[in-house]
């Protein structure tokens, strides 16, 4: 049993390495180099959604303002599991322990799984989708091309990306799951109060 298990985690790893080589390297060329960091570093500390939710709620309708408080608790969520887990696997990053690895950003000095950018990414788009449907096209491709720009710029595997991309799922769809509860925890969020705006 203990092979087998050997065995397995042998062929993710080693996928994993082929699938970092296959984005890090081969899928190189002048436009991405120069799109790929910008994404990246958008994500940054979940900068780019706290932009997002603020003009999300100075749009003035309950329902977007409620949308961009949800997302913002779900990236909050994901943010923090993501530490968490980071601490917890302390995987190097890749360009700490591989040769000629393409870093097109500064290097990092935390943890590599999983890719906070990518969590936070998901648990936006998994909100809006329910909250906002119209954004949700957006906001996936958005989610998708920052997953990719975490591998390319050579700061996260891809299966950090993919572990990301899980945990903001679950973290967006707790959020939904107790929306009520999120909203209602603080008096300043009553339900009743959004009517005022």
């Amino acid at each position: 049993m203990i092979e087998v298990c050997d065995k397995i985690l042998s062929f993710i790893k080693d996928v994993d390495l082929e699938y970092f080589n296959l984005v890090n390297h081969t899928l190189h060329n002048s436009v991405l180099d120069k799109l790929m960091p910008f994404l990246s570093n958008a994500g940054e500390v979940g900068l780019i959604w706290i932009i997002f939710s603020l003009l999300l709620f100075a749009a003035g309708r309950p329902a977007t303002r409620k949308a961009a408080f949800l997302m913002l608790v779900a990236v909050i969520a994901s943010y923090l599991t993501g530490e968490c887990f980071k601490h917890l696997f302390q995987r190097p990053r890749p360009f700490v322990t591989l040769p000629g690895v393409e870093l097109l950003v500064s290097p990092l000095h935390s943890y590599s799984f999983p890719s906070e950018h990518t969590a936070n990414a998901f648990a936006a788009w998994l909100v809006l989708k329910r909250k906002l449907p119209g954004l949700a096209w957006f906001f996936i491709l958005l989610a998708f091309a920052m997953a990719f720009s975490r591998v390319y710029v050579g700061v996260h595997y891809p299966l950090d990306v993919l572990a990301g991309s899980l945990l903001g799922l679950a973290c967006g769809a707790i959020v939904l799951k107790y929306e009520k509860q999120v909203l209602l925890k603080n008096r300043g969020w009553r339900q009743e109060n959004w009517r005022k705006y």
